[in-house]
Order: structure tokens, then C-alpha cells, then sequence
């Protein structure tokens, strides 16, 4: 087997392959982005970058947010709630 082509095929293997912190968020998620802003910004995930960052649709336009900053919605309600 020629070298050159089996580095290409384990490239694209781990290009497809996603990091462990992106498994957390699907597209069509709702989030809430609680750091960096004063009040909770809601939104919905458009995509998802390797930066990790992530694409998202807030109510006044769309906007990037770090994954880091951000809270899957069912969880920060319940945070809320207790």
C-alpha cells in the first residue's frame, strides 16, 4: 500500500470525527448564552464550528457564542426551578 494514500485516508478519518465537547449540542437545540452579557440571551443552534464555537439564532439576529458560555435550555430551566 503507497504511504502518501494511507495518511490521506486517517486525515479524513479524523476530520470526521467530532470532538467530545460537540456531542453535547445538536443543531435545533434551544440554549441560553449566560456568560458575556447581562441578561440570558435564548436561542436556537444553527451550527456547529470545530473553534468551538457555535452559530446561533437569537431573537435579535444571529449571532456566534462559545460553547463554554452557553446552557442547553431544559437545563438552565431546571437550574431555575430549584
Amino acid at each position: 500500500m503507497n504511504p502518501k494514500l494511507k495518511q490521506q485516508s486517517s486525515a479524513d478519518s479524523t476530520l470526521r470525527t467530532s470532538p467530545a465537547w460537540s456531542s453535547r449540542y445538536s443543531v435545533g437545540d434551544m440554549i441560553v448564552e449566560a456568560e458575556g452579557y447581562g441578561a440570558p440571551r435564548f436561542g436556537i443552534i444553527l451550527s456547529i464550528h470545530r473553534d468551538k464555537t457555535l452559530s446561533v439564532r437569537y431573537a435579535d439576529g444571529v449571532d456566534y457564542a462559545f460553547a463554554s458560555h452557553c446552557q442547553l435550555y431544559s437545563e438552565w430551566l431546571r437550574d431555575q426551578k430549584s
